[in-house]
C-alpha cells in the first residue's frame, strides 16, 4: 500500500494533545487506541515490549509513553485530560498492563510490541512505531505484515490457520463484494513451514473513508468463514483517500506553482495542498486551522497563570517572566520579549501534561504560537481578525513542515533536536514572513535560513523530562525565526534553497550518535549535574 503525502493536520500542526511528547506520549496513545480496537473483547492482559537500544527503553517513564499507551488502550485520544492518570485508571479497570525491555530486531528507535489477551482468551499481537510528531504506523498484526496509519476506517479480518484459498483470491473476492466503493484492500500471510499442507493464517485490511454498511459488512463476513472481524475507527483528524493528488511536495515545485497562479501567497498554496490531501474544500481547511489557533492561544493564557505543577523537576516561571517584561525589566527586544514569555508558558504547560498543540512536535510546541501571537500583538491586529491572520500564518508554517516531513523527519530519535526545534524555527520563520506580507519565495528563504542556523542541534533532555534544555531551545527558536524572517524579506539570502537544507538536516541528523538522539545517554544528560538531577527525579518517581 502506497503511503500518502504528509497532511498538515495529521503530521505537522497537531495533534492537539496532552503533553509532554508527541512521539512518546501522543503517538503511543494512538497506537494503544488502534491496538485495543483489534482485541475481540474487554482487555484482560497487555504486555508492552520496547527494544533495549531504542528510545522508548530509556524515556518511556519520563516522557509518559506508559501513560499514553494505557490511555489509548482504554479508548482515549491525545487531548484527553485523563491521560495523566491513565496508569491508575487502567489498573482500576482490571487490565494487567506490564512493560518489558528486551532485545529484538527493530529498524526504528521507536518500535513498540503489544501482546494483547482479551476476556474471551483471544490473542492479538501488534507491532507499531512512532515516526515523529504524533504520526504512527501499525506494520504487523499476528506476524503478518500490514500497513495502518490510523487515517482510515478499517475492517481488519483475522484469518485462521486452516484457510487454504490463496490470499490473492480471497482479497479479489472481497474487492468484488465491495464493488466500486473507493476502498483499498490488502492482505498478507504467515506460512508455517512445518505444516505438510498449504494451510496458512493471514490478515486482510480494508481501508475506507466511512464505515461499511451493515449489508456490506455481512457479505464480507460470509466470505471469510470463521475469520474474526474487527472494525477499527481512525485516530487521525484527516482521512486518507484512494485518490490523492497534491500539487507539490517540494519547495521548488511550490514556488513554480505560486508563479503560475499570480504569485499566490504561501497560505493559499497551503490551503490548496491540504484540501487536495484531505479531499475537503479550502474553507474547511482554514476553519480547521482557526480551531487550532484557538487552542494555541488558550495554551498561552493557561501557561501564563502558572497554576499547575510541572511533572519534572522545574516549577512554572512564565507568570514571573511576564510581570518582569511588563514592568520594563527585560532588555528591550520588541516582540521578542513577549515571544520569550509565551514560548516558556506553552512549554511549561506541556511539561505539566496540559493541553497543547504539537507544531510540529510537543517538544517544540512553544515556538510557533509564541512567534505568531506575539506578532499579532505587536502588529495590533484587530480582535475580529486575529484568528484568521493566525490561521493563515500557521497554514504557511504547516506547508513548510510538509516539505520537511516529506524529505526528512520530525523524529528527534532519528535526527536530534534539529528535527524538532530546528523544524519549528523554520516553520515559524515562514509564518512571520506571511504575516508581514512577504512572498512565498521570501518565506522559503527564511525557512531555509532558520534551518541552517539549527543544523547539528542534539536531543539530550535531562532526566528524560521535556524541560531542560527543551524550554530554552524553544525560546531560542523563536529568536531564530524572527531574525531569519527579517533577513530574508530585506535582501539577505542564505543562498541554499530550502529543499537542499532539509536534505542536509537529514544527513546531519543521521550522522549524530544515538547518544545524542533522545536516549538519555549523552550530552547534558550525562554531565555531573544532569546525572544528579536524574537520580533525584528517579528517587521521587519510584517512591511514589
Amino acid at each position: 500500500m502506497t503511503k500518502l503525502p504528509s497532511s498538515i493536520f495529521n503530521e505537522v500542526i497537531g495533534p492537539v494533545m496532552t503533553g509532554p511528547s508527541s512521539s512518546h506520549t501522543a503517538a503511543p496513545s494512538r497506537i494503544g487506541n488502534l491496538a485495543g480496537q483489534l482485541a475481540g473483547g474487554k482487555l484482560l492482559r497487555v504486555q508492552v515490549t520496547f527494544e533495549t537500544n531504542g528510545s522508548f527503553a530509556t524515556t518511556y517513564r519520563g516522557q509518559k509513553s506508559d501513560q499514553g499507551l494505557a490511555a489509548g488502550l482504554m479508548g482515549m485520544f491525545p487531548p484527553d485530560p485523563r491521560l495523566s492518570d491513565a496508569l491508575s485508571l487502567i489498573e482500576a479497570s482490571g487490565v494487567d498492563l506490564t512493560f518489558v525491555i528486551k532485545d529484538f530486531k527493530a529498524d526504528h528507535p521507536n518500535v513498540v510490541l503489544l501482546d494483547i489477551v482479551d476476556e474471551h482468551g483471544g490473542f492479538v499481537f501488534v507491532k507499531a512505531l512512532s515516526t515523529g510528531g504524533g504520526r504512527i504506523e501499525l506494520n504487523e498484526i499476528n506476524g503478518c505484515p500490514i500497513y495502518m496509519a490510523g487515517d482510515y476506517h478499517e475492517l481488519v479480518i483475522l484469518l485462521p490457520e486452516q484457510v487454504t484459498t490463496s490470499m490473492e483470491q480471497l482479497c479479489s473476492k472481497v474487492e468484488g463484494q465491495l464493488g466500486k466503493s473507493g476502498v483499498i484492500v490488502h492482505g498478507s500471510t504467515v506460512s508455517d513451514n512445518n505444516k505438510k499442507d498449504d494451510a496458512w493464517r493471514g490478515v486482510i485490511v480494508i481501508h475506507t473513508r466511512q464505515t461499511l454498511s451493515s449489508e456490506l459488512l455481512s457479505s464480507v463476513k460470509a466470505l471469510c468463514g470463521k475469520a474474526e472481524i474487527r472494525e477499527v475507527a481512525p485516530v487521525m483528524p484527516v482521512l486518507a483517500s484512494a485518490k490523492c493528488e497534491v500539487p507539490f511536495t517540494r519547495a521548488e515545485k511550490l514556488l513554480e506553482w505560486c508563479a503560475e497562479h499570480d504569485d499566490a501567497p504561501l497560505w493559499k498554496a497551503a490551503a490548496v495542498y491540504e484540501a487536495a490531501r484531505g479531499n475537503v474544500d479550502e474553507k474547511t481547511v482554514l476553519n480547521m486551522m482557526k480551531d487550532i489557533a484557538v487552542v494555541m492561544e488558550a495554551a498561552i493564557t493557561t501557561g501564563m497563570t502558572g497554576n499547575f505543577s510541572m511533572r519534572g523537576f522545574l516549577t512554572p516561571t512564565a507568570g514571573k517572566l511576564c510581570s518582569a517584561a511588563e514592568k520594563g525589566k527585560f532588555i528591550p527586544t520588541g516582540m521578542l520579549n513577549k515571544g520569550t514569555v509565551m514560548a516558556v508558558a506553552v512549554m511549561e504547560l506541556n511539561s505539566a501534561m496540559g493541553c497543547v498543540v504539537a507544531a510540529p512536535t510537543a517538544g517544540s510546541c512553544g515556538v510557533l504560537p509564541a512567534a505568531v501571537f506575539s506578532t499579532l500583538d505587536e502588529l495590533g491586529v484587530p480582535e475580529d481578525l486575529r484568528m484568521e491572520v493566525a490561521a493563515k500564518a500557521m497554514l504557511s508554517a504547516g506547508l513548510i513542515g510538509v516539505f520537511i516531513s516529506e524529505q526528512s523527519t520530525f523524529a528527534t530519535e532519528v535526527c536530534g533536536c534539529q528535527a524538532e526545534c530546528g523544524s519549528a524555527a523554520s516553520m515559524a520563520a515562514a509564518a512571520l514572513v506571511e504575516m508581514a506580507g512577504g512572498s512565498a519565495l521570501a518565506a522559503c528563504d527564511a525557512a531555509a535560513l532558520a534551518m541552517q542556523n539549527s543544523l547539528g542541534l542534539t536531543c539530550d533532555p535531562v532526566a528524560e523530562q521535556v524541560e531542560v534544555p527543551c524550554i530554552g531551545r524553544n525560546v531560542g527558536a523563536v529568536s531564530n525565526a524572527v531574525s531569519s524572517a527579517n533577513l530574508a524579506m530585506f535582501g539577505f539570502k542564505g543562498n541554499l534553497p530550502l529543499d537542499d537544507v532539509i536534505c542536509a538536516m537529514w544527513e546531519v541528523g543521521n550522522a549524530l550518535p544515538d547518544t545524542l538522539r533522545c536516549t538519555g545517554k549523552g550530552g547534558l544528560c550525562t554531565t555531573p549535574s544532569g546525572v544528579k538531577i536524574k537520580e533525584e527525579v528517579d528517587r521521587i518517581r519510584f517512591a511514589s
